[in-house]
């Protein structure tokens, strides 16, 4: 299934973004009444049109600063961006704000469209263009083409047509089909006769009609009745597709804007994220240590506090680790792009990306903005290693499923990256160690083993679940056990037994004098087996020691010289 290619429009108010719209595909955006009747688009609008024998979609968003929320629900999970700057008018600050936006969630190809160019002069036309093109560069936009048109005279819509086919033939950005399906709700309609229907744009994954979704934050079950996508009913969806899910049995007064829909249980809610964050060179003023904020991230809005981990103040234009702790449960994944609003004013004051959808609480350390550092250079795989030295600390092994569901991925996307740390994961039975841990477990049986045999020299070793349990690790799976004592160096397993590799059983002479005797007693006499009662045979060889006994019953037992 080839991808559908998806642009966002974005722009100052009236700076004609939904004419421009019609202009190039015949259908207006704005759909609502009040949308028409307040001349603006408030909530996110969907066109289609032919381009190179497929089908585009258009997300046309609001231009109203208001509106912040409902731009970032339409332009989260597009391929490339339609900006629109008035020719008479110039760069505006709400242009600047959505160019922002734009580059904050990755996205850093499409086309400038100069509008209104029949209402300015040829001062205006250079100088606007002047501002778009030194705005394009700041936001560090490429192959941004710059287009002047009216939809007034039809001027450049032909030449606008074409770059927007241009760009569809590159193709869109990657998606990831194998992953889980995972679809960010933006719209909610009740339709009398059909139910609720709610819509967003796949993000990754596919689905096929028939099967049962997960609705979060609710983590219940939903029975899908229909799908469609481009205006089509279909059987099946795919990433980077405008899709429409009817949910029967579901309330559409439930459900709100950043709700998702998605397949099985790798995804779940958090209320901690960990994140890159770029503080906006554009912003008032600097961000305070637990600031109250808004943030956006996918099509969901939620309130919460930004922890700064190595500092107390960040200042306009600088980037750290932080910690974003929400008041009410969201969903998010690694790398996830996402803006921060002022908590009042709303206004966008920076933006970044998600690098631990899963965090616990932690103390302010700059040690740990190194580790994230690396999670930032690393990607998916430095999220796995992070994941793996989090081990509890009466735990040694995760599984491929643990991983997985720790980290929001597919267990086939762990795995491949598993596999690419070998030097630092060993593999036992069904779970994986790291070979750090492995290293200071090692020290810790050994330094057992030497206090234990100091402490019982008529023993041959340790039982290795009184070993673990000792240790302080819950470890109830003998096989697993056995695997990493067979890892530790210089330490061995026989049976239940564990042993220092050097260890040798030191006898006492009294032992040795009483390990004589009972072997003498018990000589066989003839074809005949000796049995004994233990009582009896202590009073023979005479040892009033009942601790030295039993201690040389358990040696020639273990010895196999003995049956008891």
């Amino acid at each position: 299934m080839k991808q559908k290619i998806t642009f966002c429009t974005a722009g100052h108010i009236d700076h004609g973004k939904s004419s421009l719209v019609i202009a190039l595909t015949g259908e207006d955006p704005d759909t609502r009444p009040e949308e028409k009747m307040r001349g603006m688009t408030i909530d996110l609008g969907f066109t289609f049109m032919p381009v190179n024998d497929e089908e585009i979609a258009i997300i046309d968003v609001p231009g109203h600063e208001d509106f912040v929320r409902t731009m970032i629900a339409g332009s989260w999970g597009v391929d490339y961006f339609l900006l629109t700057i008035a020719s008479d008018e110039g760069v505006m600050p709400q242009t600047i704000e959505h160019a922002e936006i734009i580059a904050s969630i990755g996205l850093k190809e499409g086309v400038i469209a100069m509008t209104r160019v029949d209402l300015a002069n040829d001062k205006m036309r250079l100088s606007s263009r002047e501002e778009a093109r030194t705005l394009a560069e700041e936001m560090g936009f490429t192959d941004t083409n710059i287009i002047e048109t009216s939809a007034v005279t039809g001027v450049g819509i032909n030449e606008l047509r074409d770059e927007l086919a241009r760009l569809t033939r590159k193709g869109g950005r990657e998606r990831e089909i194998r992953e889980p399906f995972f679809l960010p709700i933006d719209r909610i309609l009740s339709i009398p006769g059909h139910g609720t229907v709610v819509a967003g744009t796949v993000a990754c994954g596919t689905y096929r009609l028939g099967k049962p979704l997960r609705l979060l934050p609710h983590d219940m079950e939903v029975r899908v009745r229909s799908v469609q996508t481009h205006g089509q009913s279909v059987d099946e969806v795919y990433p980077g597709q405008r899709s429409a899910f009817n949910l029967p049995r579901v309330e559409a007064e439930m459900l709100e804007r950043g709700n998702c829909l998605v397949d099985g249980d790798i995804y779940r809610t958090s209320s901690i994220i960990t994140v890159t964050y770029n503080h906006s060179k554009r912003a008032e003023k600097p961000l305070l240590h637990r600031q109250r904020v808004r943030l956006l991230t996918g099509t969901a809005e939620v309130i919460g506090r930004m922890s700064i981990l190595d500092r107390d103040t960040l200042m306009p234009g600088d980037n750290t680790i932080c910690q974003f702790m929400s008041e009410k449960p969201l969903v998010t994944r690694y790398g996830d792009p996402f803006i921060i609003c002022h908590f009042s004013t709303k206004r966008v004051i920076g933006g970044g990306r998600v690098l631990d959808p899963h965090s616990k609480r932690v103390r302010r350390k700059k040690e740990l903005v190194e580790r994230y550092r690396q999670i930032e250079k690393d990607g998916e795989r430095g999220l796995i290693e992070l994941i793996m030295k989090e081990m509890p600390a009466d735990r040694l092994l995760w599984t491929e499923e643990e991983i997985a569901r720790r980290a929001s991925f597919s267990e086939e996307k762990t795995r491949r990256h598993i596999e690419t740390l070998k030097g630092d994961l060993n593999r036992i039975g069904g779970g994986y160690i790291t070979t750090e841990l492995l290293s200071y477990l090692g020290e810790r049986v050994r330094g057992a083993l030497e206090i234990y045999h100091r402490e019982n020299p008529t023993t041959k070793g340790m039982e290795v679940g009184s070993l673990f349990k000792k240790l302080g690790y819950s470890v109830s799976d003998r096989t697993t056990m056995s695997g990493i004592i067979e890892m530790i160096e210089g330490v061995q397993i026989e049976g239940k037994i564990v042993y220092l590799s050097e260890s040798e059983v030191a006898l006492s002479r009294l032992q040795r004098h009483l390990v004589e005797r009972i072997i003498k007693e018990l000589e066989p006499e003839g074809d005949e087996i000796k049995i004994l009662g233990e009582s009896g045979l202590r009073e023979i060889v005479g040892s009033p020691d009942e601790r030295n006994f039993e201690a040389v019953m358990t040696y020639l037992t273990r010895q196999g010289d003995v049956w008891r």
